[in-house]
This record gives structure tokens, sequence and C-alpha cells, in this order.
């Protein structure tokens, strides 16, 4: 197997969160929780998630923009066995661990594109210049070879050697994000780190800048690791593809077999969005629901269990999927005291004027207002629903959270998956594949600690 050109290991970044008169910690923002992958020479990796879920401070923290909590950063010669590590266990590859110098002479080999080119551009200064000044930054004293180099890149990236004069805001958005990748390469790196390079481009410019960054990386020999939100975009770039979800990876392997075989609920349901070209074919999108968890305070198990549509269930239950999910979400707002009798007991009243406002009127109302029709398809969760619901109506809001925990419950939220491996290269992060049983129905005592 080729050794990779970037190997990142158990990478960390907490962002603390101070309180008080004494500024003391008394928690941390998880935005990168222990993420793992290789980039091999020439391949381009794609890391897709919806916004927030840590994506750009993987890039910042890898290249070192922002300082990593913990992990490594195994750059041109990282040994994933550790044969080449010194007497202490560090590796001399570890870009984490690098000083200034060593820090400066990475940064010539790994270049980073931003997604908003007009902030990463001085506007006092001209494009040209701020191309070349990299050069001179790394030692190029020859004024009139930097120029030269610099009007070649400026023409690779299909605009005129004369735009070296001009200045940013004489160029469209296209044409900026052409020239932040003519900087990108200035310095003839191994890898590119493209954050979100196209996202604010329209469809067709959009075309445009992909095609050029592909017939870089190919006449360069280019490794790339390309952040999207867009799967469609990923589709189209990457080799492989790793899955990001609230700060974890979990899904990772060659991108064709992801897109065909997505094995990650959340996979799944980032796939179902995409759209298509055809208005007579039937989408089929998966509607995720329930609660978005804040990297401050991260679900236990499964992050994606509070919104996933394939949340296992208990042994003892069967039920629609969909169901399943509505109880769990009635029971999570059970717990943080969202559900109100009284404003469900005044809907009552407004909707058809009853004159039954009994406790049963008052059940069926919240049941309606979840979803949850009676009966359910299992008769031992009809059973907890209605002793639940009893108790909320007559004010004993911890009655009803007891009944519903000690009955709705999943192993996905009491067990953190380890990652699974479907093939040589295609791996996941699910429950649902620990047991190898049909319908995926485990309980928590299957589940590996």
């Amino acid at each position: 197997m080729t050794e990779p050109l970037l190997s990142v290991r158990d990478l960390k970044k907490h962002y603390p969160i101070k309180k008080g008169l004494l500024n003391r910690q008394v928690g941390a923002a998880r935005a990168v929780d222990g993420v793992s992958f290789d980039i091999a020479p020439g391949e381009t990796l794609g890391l897709v998630g919806e916004s927030g879920c840590g994506k750009s401070t993987v890039a910042t923290s890898a290249i070192r923009l922002e300082e990593p909590t913990a992990g490594e950063v195994l750059f041109n010669g990282g040994d994933r066995r550790g044969a080449t590590r010194n007497d202490d266990g560090t590796h001399p590859n570890d870009v984490t661990r690098f000083d200034k110098g060593e820090l400066k002479a990475f940064r010539r080999d790994a270049q980073m594109i931003f997604q908003d080119p007009s902030s990463s551009f001085d506007p006092r200064m001209t494009v040209g210049a701020t191309i070349a000044e990299l050069l001179s930054i790394h030692g190029m004293t020859d004024r009139g070879r930097r120029r030269r180099i610099v009007e070649d890149l400026i023409e690779r990236v299909d605009l005129s050697a004369s735009d070296y004069d001009r200045y940013p805001h004489e160029f469209s958005g296209g044409q900026k994000q052409r020239l932040a990748l003519a900087r990108a390469l200035v310095l003839d790196p191994d890898l590119i780190i493209a954050d979100e390079p196209v996202s604010a481009l329209d469809v067709s410019v959009k075309a445009e800048v992909l095609s050029l960054i592909d017939d870089l990386q190919a006449e360069f020999g280019l490794s790339l690791l390309f952040i999207s939100h867009d799967m469609s975009v990923i589709r189209e770039i990457c080799d492989r593809v790793a899955v990001m979800y609230l700060g974890e990876i979990v899904e990772l392997g060659p991108t064709e077999e992801v897109f065909h075989g997505p094995e990650h609920p959340y996979t799944e349901a980032l796939l179902s969005s995409i759209p298509t070209p055809d208005p007579r074919a039937t989408l089929d999108e998966i509607e995720l629901t329930g609660t978005v968890p804040s990297p401050t305070d991260p679900p236990s198990g499964c992050r994606f269990h509070t919104r996933c549509h394939r949340v296992i269930q208990p042994e003892d239950m069967e039920m629609d999927q969909a169901e399943w999910r509505r109880l769990l979400t009635l029971r999570k707002r059970i717990e943080s005291r969202e559900v109100d009798v009284e404003q469900a007991t005044e809907n009552l009243a407004l909707d058809d004027e009853p004159d039954d406002l009994s406790d049963e009127a008052i059940k069926s109302q919240l049941r309606s207002e979840f979803e949850l029709e009676a009966p359910l398809d299992s008769a031992t969760a009809e059973a907890t629903l209605e002793t639940a619901l009893d108790r909320l109506v007559s004010g004993d809001a911890d009655g009803a959270e007891e009944v519903l925990s000690s009955s709705f419950t999943t192993p996905c939220e009491t067990t953190h998956p380890e990652f699974v491996d479907h093939d040589a290269d295609h791996k996941s992060a699910c429950l649902l594949h620990v047991d190898d049983r049909p319908d995926s129905r485990i309980g928590v005592e299957n589940v590996p600690q």
C-alpha cells in the first residue's frame, strides 16, 4: 500500500467555554473530536457534512492555522505502524509538534484555498503582488523571476498575464477563486486544502472552477482535501469521501461505493437531499427530525441518534420506524420540559370549541401534536405511552419522564459505535452493522464496549 502523504490521527479541537470573574473554564465546544483519515499522493479526499459539523476546523487544525487540542498530523512520511517514531513516542513528521522553522517549511508543501476569496486578498495590493508575496517570504529575491512565475500561473488558471497589475475588486467571484488557486500553486505544494472553494459561485462558474481544479491536480500531481456540504460536487471531484457529523467522521470510503451503497443513516440522509434534474423523478428525501445537538454538550452514544431515521428499537417492541422516532422525540421534549399541557388544553378548546376537556381529550390532543395516533403498532409501547400521558396530564412530569426513559430506550444512546469494515476501504460507525441479523435489532448486551 502506498504510504499516505497526510495521515490525520485522532485529531481534536476543543474551544474552551469560560465564565465568571476569574474566567474559569466551565466546558468546551468539541468542534473536532477524534477525526482520523489518510490522503495518498495524487488523491482527492472529500470531507462532507452539514454546516457546523467541524469540517473547516479540521482543515485549519490540520494545517495549524489553529492549534489542535490533541492528535497527530503526519505529513510526507508518517508511518502508521509507528516504526520511525522517536524514543519519546513522537513522530518527526508530526505537524502538531513542528517548531517555527519546520512549520514554515511545511506551509510551502501544504497550501489552503478559502471559501471567500475576496476576504483573503489584500484590497490595497495587486493580485500579482499578493501571489508573489509567498515566493518572497520563502526566499526568492529575484523580482523578475517572481513576476514570470506568477504570470505563468495566472495564465494556467485561464486568466491573462496582464491581470498581474489589477486589484481584487476588478475581478468577479469566479475570477478571484481562480486567482486563489494560482496563489495556492505558486510554491509548488504537494497538498492543497480547499475549504468550500465553489460554494459562493453560481452553477456555470462552479463547473468551470471544478474542471480547472481537476486539470491542475492532474498536471501538478497534487493531493487534495476538498471540503464541501454539496454531495453532488463531492461526487464530481473526489476519489474518496469522509462523511462528518458533529465533530466525528461517521463513514469513509471510495466515492462511488459510498454513493451507491451508503452504510450510515446520516450518509443516506445527505444523499437523499441531492436534487435530480428529472422533474418526473420521484424524490424519496429523508427528513431528519428530532433535536440538533450542540457541540458543547454532544449526546452520549452515537451522536446522530437524536435525529436518526433508523435508530434501533428495544427488543420487546416492533413498530414503524417513523412512529418510533416520534416516540423518542416526545420523550426528549418531556425530559426538557418542552411539552406544555396547558397550551395543549387551549389548543383543544380553540379547535372546535368542544364540550369535552377531559384528561382523555387532552391526551388525544397531545398525541395528535406528536402524530402518535392510537393505537401504536406495538401493544407494549401503547401501554407505556398511555401511562406516561396519564402522569403528564395529571401534572406529574417527572413521573412521565421516568416511565418513558425506562421503556423507550435504544443502544444508540448508550454505546458509542466503533468503525465496522464493509470492504477493504469502506467503513462506517453505526451500531446497525454490529449484528448480522437482517432487521439489525440489537440490544446493549450485544454491542462491544
